[in-house]
């Protein structure tokens, strides 16, 4: 179950919207680059976070760049879940291998709504009475997320 809230962006949000590489520098500490999350679209929105907060996207979420460095970033923010109409296939699978929850689904959600998701039931409740169904992933996908990232997982059940 996850409960945050929601922060909303539109459609084609692509990785250098999500950090734009003018940000990107060598010895920056991921901690002070928060702040500049998606400052293309919105720049309000990443001094903003709070951890918990859940990203509301349209179409096509996280296209182009698939670096994992934007995982990385939201990683550090504390963003657990990322809800999208429609995902890039690298950003999705990225969002798994770093411990984030991809669901996709259309929802209709303004800015601060309280969001929450039951990944075992496949439902979203918007401010408690909303429900929207998703499809829930493959119990091993579900399991990677759980264990906080795919190089966590693989410690854990390879026994390193």
């Amino acid at each position: 179950m996850l409960k945050g809230r929601a922060r909303i962006l539109g459609d084609n949000i692509s990785g250098d919207y999500i950090i734009s590489k003018e940000y990107i520098r060598a010895g920056y500490p991921l901690e002070e680059m928060v702040k500049y999350l998606f400052q293309v679209p919105r720049p309000d929105l990443g001094p903003t976070l709070r951890p918990g907060d859940i990203i509301v996207g349209g179409w096509n979420f996280g296209c182009g760049s698939s670096r994992e460095f934007v995982m990385l970033l939201l990683k550090e923010a504390k963003i657990d879940c990322v809800i999208a109409k429609s995902f890039a296939r690298g950003f999705f699978r990225s969002c798994i291998n770093q411990g984030i929850m991809p669901v996709e689904c259309d929802i209709n959600a303004a800015e601060y709504d309280e969001i929450t998701v039951d990944t075992e039931k496949g439902m979203i409740k918007v401010n408690g009475h909303k429900e929207y169904e998703f499809q829930k992933l493959p119990v091993l996908m579900n399991n990677i997320i759980l264990e906080g990232g795919l190089i966590p997982y693989y410690v854990k059940h390879q026994g390193l």
